[in-house]
């Protein structure tokens, strides 16, 4: 059964069973204002008739007496005069007999009133045929009535919910059609309004269009990576078939397979890279770090690269807690300071230090180098782009650093001091990421 016949169903059951509520407590409501209504009347004549039995001035004579009896037995209230003993004394005759207990009453499809006298009782009654039949019209059109509101009910509530959940069934159809194409470029139409169909139409488009980006993120990687990986597969094809054409000799050979292995090792490194960048998309252990702790460990990391290139490292670690993944964040960290190291001219200084403030955890790297054009960063920034100051290399580095920082919920800014040189700034939350 669909979603739509549940929702319908649903609704009129729930109809119903109000219909159902409301038609036996509305039943119960007429059936005692009918009853209160007919028991005042017979009360009122009930009481008239006592007051005039005790008027003994006003007795009527034989023949008016008589007329008197014809008028009340044609009347729909019928009146009649008792002895204590159950004789009748005047008007009547009763069609229901005598029951000596005040107030109303039913008997032998009467309505009845017993008024206590001296001496007697006065008693009115009438028939109760068309207050059962009026009882009776109303069951019929309950019942009559019940049904006909339930499919109307069913007909408009099975159409709102198919109007309610055409987006849902547009939602399905797209992403089925993204399933078999696998391109996410199609977009769900977005439900005016702002109630929940919308937002989820809208963070659905949302969704659809990041899927987008990424993809055209991943296919420009694997392109570059290809491309990249090609040529040192190139070169070390064409050192081994050169050294294989004709035999050489060993110091030939040995050049060759010396040229083989340092193309090798360049090639290993970028797909270390590479796998490096891929993998901290997503971090792997997020558990609480200081990255007072990583300008530690990073300085430590490049302090024998910063001597050999005679560059001092300074480090100010002050506390600054956050959540994430400590190796990734080492990882990102040392990418910057060995980039400050190794634009960073000899005998100068590149300075480390970490600090919190503001809800954030700062790390920051300084260096006096030749710094960045601001016109370059957002190109730097993507996988395999090169500085012109420094075409050697990968081009993986400030890539890897920005997807970690991304993937850690944090910022990267770049600034170029009055001083000259880059400063290089990440800042991470520091509340706990769940």
């Amino acid at each position: 059964m669909t979603l739509r016949w549940r929702l319908t169903l649903s609704y009129a059951a729930l109809l119903a069973l109000t219909l159902l509520t409301a038609g036996f407590l509305s039943y119960q409501g007429i059936r005692q204002t009918l009853h209160a209504n007919l028991d005042t009347a017979l009360k009122a004549a009930a009481i008239t008739a006592a007051h005039v039995e005790a008027r003994p001035d006003i007795e009527p004579t034989p023949d008016a007496a008589e007329v008197l009896d014809m008028i009340n037995n044609q009347n729909p209230i019928r009146i009649t005069i008792f002895n204590a003993d159950g004789r009748v004394r005047d008007r009547g005759p009763s069609r229901v007999g005598f029951t000596p207990k005040e107030g109303a009453q039913t008997s032998q499809h009467e309505r009845v009133f017993m008024h206590p006298i001296p001496g007697g009782w006065v008693q009115a009654s009438q028939s109760d045929a068309e207050l059962i039949a009026s009882l009776r019209r109303t069951r019929w059109q309950h019942a009559l009535l019940l049904p006909g509101v339930l499919i109307v009910s069913m007909l408009i509530g099975y159409s709102l919910a198919n109007r309610a959940l055409r987006p849902i069934d547009q939602v399905s159809a797209v992403a089925a059609r993204i399933a078999r194409s696998g391109q996410p470029g199609e977009r769900v139409p977005v439900v005016p309004g702002t109630d929940e169909l919308a937002q989820l139409t809208r963070t659905i488009n949302d969704m659809l269009a990041q899927l987008d980006i990424q993809l055209a993120h991943e296919r420009l990687f694997a392109h570059a990576s290809a491309h990249e990986l090609r040529t040192p597969i190139s070169v070390i094809r064409a050192a081994a078939s050169l050294a294989l054409e004709h035999d050489r000799a060993p110091d030939e050979y040995r050049h060759a397979l010396t040229q083989i292995r340092a193309v090798s090792e360049d090639m290993s490194d970028l797909t270390d890279r590479l796998l490096c960048l891929a993998r901290s998309a997503h971090p792997r252990h997020p558990a609480p770090v200081n990255l007072a702790d990583v300008a530690l460990m990073v300085t430590e990391l490049h302090a024998t690269e910063a001597g050999a290139r005679q560059v001092k490292l300074t480090v100010t670690a002050g506390d600054a807690a956050t959540t994430g993944d400590l190796n990734a964040l080492i990882l990102a960290a040392g990418n910057l300071v060995q980039n400050a190291v190794r634009h960073a001219p000899a005998d100068s200084t590149v300075q480390i230090w970490s600090h919190a403030s503001d809800g954030y955890a700062w790390f920051t790297v300084q260096d006096a180098g030749p710094g960045i054009p601001a016109a370059d960063i957002t190109r730097l920034l993507r996988p395999f782009e090169r500085g012109t100051s420094s075409p050697a290399g990968a081009g993986l580095g400030l890539a890897l650093v920005r997807t970690v920082v991304d993937a850690h919920g944090g910022t990267l800014d770049f600034q170029t001091p009055t001083a000259g040189g880059l400063r290089v700034t990440i800042s991470l939350p520091t509340a706990v990421r769940t």
